[in-house]
């Protein structure tokens, strides 16, 4: 594992207590924005922080801009490139990361998960959730009401999935609501000169986050091994929870969760990797989920009969047709 330390802000390695990580691969367009606003943001907050980048193997000159940036912006940037063989999934990448800063920066109490497609346009959001995490101690993590650049509001979590919700599929759970991810009051928090707006929601997704490093190194952080991918925060919320730990959301303006339709390579294999990893979640956290598979080759039978129809008159891809041919041949194997 390459270790590239740039920049030459004058950071006392003993006094860092907030570190930003960032997993980093093919998104230039995106970190070219979502850098220079946590760069901002950091150094308004009264916690000494550091960045650690972690990228995957990005070929797209996101190494060099990054590089760049840092010597003429001032700002020190710990820099991880894997080398041949080592782990590059997103679960490996924040867990190489967050074990780098914690052996890097004894102090070190919070992460704030930051992805290449966020942006963050004043302190005052990240403020108020170290706030709130240092009041409340049950709380592990705090995320955004986040919007998309556009104002659209964006995901910003979910409860805790169900083998209903499994059966019926991603569109029609999304429907009927049976997702929401706020399902309690909201509350207020008075902290000096400012009124923190927040709820407890079962899981809050990765885009941003502020983490408890206590909570993170009991839960022993993203399990790289069963869920590399997709529902690795899924996961990690379930097994945070059991620890007895909460998750929180604060309503906040500024924060930004949105990829500009810049997808990853990852991304096109999206549908195959979510139902092999809530086969894997559900079976982990719920229930044994072999009776199951008849119903999911079912749903999977009516939405092929349903696409190819609209495949005929051109308003479906052959790439959703065959796909749902994929599920039903590898569902009864758990989508392997």
């Amino acid at each position: 594992m390459a270790l590239i330390v740039i920049g030459f802000a004058k950071v006392r390695l003993m006094t860092v207590k907030l570190v930003a990580i960032v997993n980093s691969f093919n998104r230039l367009p995106l970190m070219q924005e979502g850098l220079p606003s946590l760069v901002a943001a950091l150094k308004d907050v009264d916690y000494p922080s550091a960045i650690v980048i972690f990228d995957a193997g990005s070929t797209d000159g996101s190494l060099e801009w990054i590089k760049e940036y840092s010597r003429e912006s001032g700002t020190r940037i710990e820099l991880i490139i894997p080398e041949p063989g080592d782990d590059t999934s997103f679960s490996g990448g924040i867990n190489r990361a967050t074990r780098y800063a914690a052996d890097c920066f004894p102090q070190l109490e919070y992460y704030f998960f930051f992805e290449t497609d966020n942006f963050i346009s004043s302190a005052t959001p990240l403020k108020k959730a170290l706030k709130l995490l240092t009041s409340i101690s049950y709380l592990a993590a705090v995320g955004f009401t986040v919007t998309k650049h556009s104002g659209e509001p964006a995901g910003i979590g979910c409860s805790f999935p169900t083998v209903l919700q499994f059966v019926l599929g991603q569109h029609l759970t999304c429907m009927l609501h049976l997702d929401q991810p706020i399902r309690h009051e909201w509350q207020q928090e008075d902290q000096e000169d400012q009124q923190i707006e927040w709820t407890i929601c079962d899981v809050v997704f990765t885009s941003p986050l502020v983490v408890r490093r206590t909570a993170w190194e009991k839960s022993r952080g993203l399990d790289a091994r069963e869920f590399p991918f997709s529902d690795c925060d899924v996961d990690w919320a379930w097994r945070l929870s059991k620890l007895g730990w909460k998750l929180a959301v604060i309503k906040a303006t500024g924060v930004i969760h949105d990829n500009r339709e810049t997808l990853s390579e990852w991304s096109g294999k999206r549908v195959i990797h979510f139902h092999h990893a809530r086969m894997k979640l559900l079976k982990r956290h719920a229930q044994d989920v072999a009776s199951l598979k008849p119903l999911l080759f079912a749903r999977h039978a009516a939405e092929y009969v349903l696409l190819k129809a609209l495949r005929l008159s051109g308003k479906a891809s052959p790439e959703k047709v065959e796909l749902r041919k994929q599920l039903m041949r590898t569902v009864f194997n758990e989508y392997d």
